[in-house]
């Protein structure tokens, strides 16, 4: 019998399988790892993603590129904002459901404190554009890491023609759609290059059918249960953001929680998509900002190292001081992240079979063209005014991915390293 080609029996080599370290990664350890990463995600998402990739996968070998890639394939399809809920599975797969909590928080609390301060000295002081000028050379270096991480999951993932195709072809899509449909093209992606993935690395290797394990039943009920109770929450944290409110009420702990809450089930597609109806709630419907306010809270977002949705903390702010900035905070991440562990373990289960392996590895060539667009979409946002914008932003990137991709230096010393280039540069 001819042999089935090995490219095209799993996405996952066989030696990858086993645990990458068998002893459990301590607390503490897992805390001072995602604190870390949560003090370089400059840049939203895939930065965020990136540093933890850079950190968990490249340094200290805890998680395999195929965990990230389908972490971020399971972001890109489930409510929330996507870079902690990565960040909670990768937490979940190392120290179960604890670890997902200390995961969560640790990579959320540098950009929670740093927005508790900018929060406190926005009341008082206004902005400072001094310090802002300092993260413009932030930019080029977040996108380098990002265009870094992209290549190395290209070498290893992009097997054959069909993968590199896939991937180009999604770049192509994401790069010509505009950008008010992006987030219907990417539920497109995911399906299509699924269904691709199906018929081209499974229908034709039936061979490919004996790497396939059935879950335990026990298993499977116990994860529907979950996934059942997890969707339930889903629709009362909905029905709850539109009930009437008192507007005695406004202000309230209450209403604060419900809102973010019920608003963080309903983001699909990422923190950008869902910025204007956050503003219709929290300039419109309960005023608790004014329109400049509200812009300014998006700005601080973009200047704090973790995910846009940190705006939560400033807002809440704005309205009720601390606890409202912590029960904002917390509910506008805690239930996405709560329904990224759940289905990723039903989806665990179901990945088991050859079939799973095919469908996983169509999606993951077209997750792998998001990620690089990702870098070409940051690096539009640069100022290209002016030669005296452009010279710096294109010597940071290119230092930064050659030292990336060369001698994979730490992003701990690259990007404060950029940061501080970048502010002499830009002067």
């Amino acid at each position: 019998m001819t042999q089935p080609d090995e490219r095209l029996v799993s996405a996952e080599p066989q030696h990858e399988q086993q645990p990458l370290n068998p002893a459990p990664i301590p607390y503490r350890t897992l805390f001072a790892t995602f604190f870390k990463a949560g003090c370089l995600g400059f840049g939203g998402f895939m930065s965020l993603i990136s540093v933890v990739q850079s950190i968990l996968v490249d340094k200290k070998k805890l998680l395999r590129r195929e965990d990230m890639l389908d972490a971020i394939t399971l972001a890109s399809i489930l409510p929330g904002p996507q870079a902690v809920n990565v960040v909670a599975l990768s937490g979940s797969r190392l120290r179960g459901t604890l670890g997902a909590v200390v995961a969560a928080v640790a990579v959320i609390l540098p950009s929670f404190v740093l927005m508790l301060g900018l929060s406190f000295f926005y009341q008082h002081y206004g902005t400072n554009p001094v310090v802002m000028n300092f993260f413009k050379g932030f930019l080029p270096a977040v996108t380098a890491v990002i265009v870094g991480v992209a290549w190395k999951m290209t070498r290893q993932q992009v097997k054959g023609k069909l993968d590199l195709f896939l991937l180009l072809l999604a770049v192509a899509a994401l790069v010509l759609i505009p950008k008010d449909l992006r987030l219907y093209v990417t539920f497109f992606l995911v399906i299509v290059w699924g269904l691709i993935g199906y018929y081209a690395f499974y229908k034709k290797n039936p061979e490919a059918s004996h790497v396939a394990m059935p879950a335990p039943k026990a298993n499977l009920r116990f994860s529907a249960g979950a996934l059942a109770a997890t969707l339930g929450m889903v629709v009362v944290l909905i029905a709850l953001l539109y009930v009437p409110v008192d507007p005695q009420q406004y202000d309230s702990l209450f209403n604060l929680s419900k809102t973010f809450s019920g608003l963080s089930v309903m983001l699909f597609g990422g923190g950008y998509v869902i910025i204007p109806i956050i503003r219709h709630h929290v300039v419109e419907v309960f005023g608790w900002l004014s329109d400049s306010s509200f812009t300014d809270a998006i700005a601080f977002s973009q200047v704090m190292p973790g995910p846009i949705l940190i705006a939560a903390t400033f807002i809440g702010f704005q309205v009720k001081g601390f606890m409202g900035a912590l029960l904002s905070t917390i509910a506008v991440f805690a239930p996405p992240a709560i329904v990224m562990v759940v289905v990723a373990r039903v989806a665990d289960l179901l990945k088991q079979s050859a079939a799973a392996k095919g469908v996983l590895r169509g999606i993951r060539s077209g997750v792998i063209g998001m990620i690089y667009f990702a870098a070409f979409e940051l690096a539009t946002t640069a100022d290209t005014s002016s030669w005296s914008q452009i010279i710096p932003f294109v010597v940071i990137f290119a230092a930064s991915l050659y030292a990336i991709i060369r001698h994979n230096l730490d992003v701990a010393y690259l990007i404060p390293a950029a940061g501080v280039v970048g502010y002499f540069l830009y002067q």
